[in-house]
């Protein structure tokens, strides 16, 4: 009985750890998705008359001004946020989670590189802004949803066939998680 003890112990730990684990990044997704539906719904709000949840900063600095306008006066800025909030809506209602990710990688490193690059704030890069962490989330995450990159780069990877469009339907199954049998 005193054998078996340590290790029940131990796989109670493994397990809490895994938990707290998934449970973090069930919360980092949520976060970044939160903040993309927040981000993408204020400006888009702006587009239909109503009152932004924030204002559109436009740039500390030169170059980022030029960027951020440049995107605004090319309709670009729109399409922007239209992907923040389409992103911000998968990744809180956790569908199709690792194309939002991808979709999102884009965005949250022009993010990033304007608030820390053209902005030269490099004294941000460890900061709680959400303008740096929302690439930091998404990287984060895209390391979490791995498995579903994995396939993708092959590389020498074979052309599809028609007949690919058969396992279309299978999207909208649900995966088994792994440790449940599944390999």
């Amino acid at each position: 009985m005193a054998i078996s003890t340590p290790a029940v112990h131990d796989r109670t730990n493994k397990l809490d750890l895994r938990f707290i684990g998934k449970l973090v990044l069930v919360f980092c997704r949520i976060m970044l998705g939160a903040w993309m539906i927040v981000s993408g719904a204020s400006h888009l709000l702006s587009m239909f008359g109503h009152a932004p949840i924030f204002p559109q900063p436009l740039g500390t600095l030169h170059p980022s001004n030029v960027m951020l306008v440049s995107l605004l006066e090319v309709g670009m800025f729109d399409l922007v946020k239209t992907v923040e909030l389409i992103v911000g809506l998968c990744l809180v209602f956790n569908v199709f989670v690792p194309l939002a990710l991808a979709a999102a990688l884009p965005v949250s490193y022009m993010v990033f590189h304007n608030s820390i690059v053209l902005n030269l704030r490099y004294d941000r890069i460890l900061s709680t802004y959400m303008s740096v962490w929302c690439l930091y989330l998404n990287l984060i995450l895209i390391l979490a949803y791995i498995r579903y990159y994995l396939p993708m780069l092959r590389m020498h990877a074979p052309m599809g066939t028609p007949s690919d469009f058969k396992a279309l339907p299978a999207i909208f199954e649900k995966p088994q998680e792994p440790g449940n049998g599944a390999r």
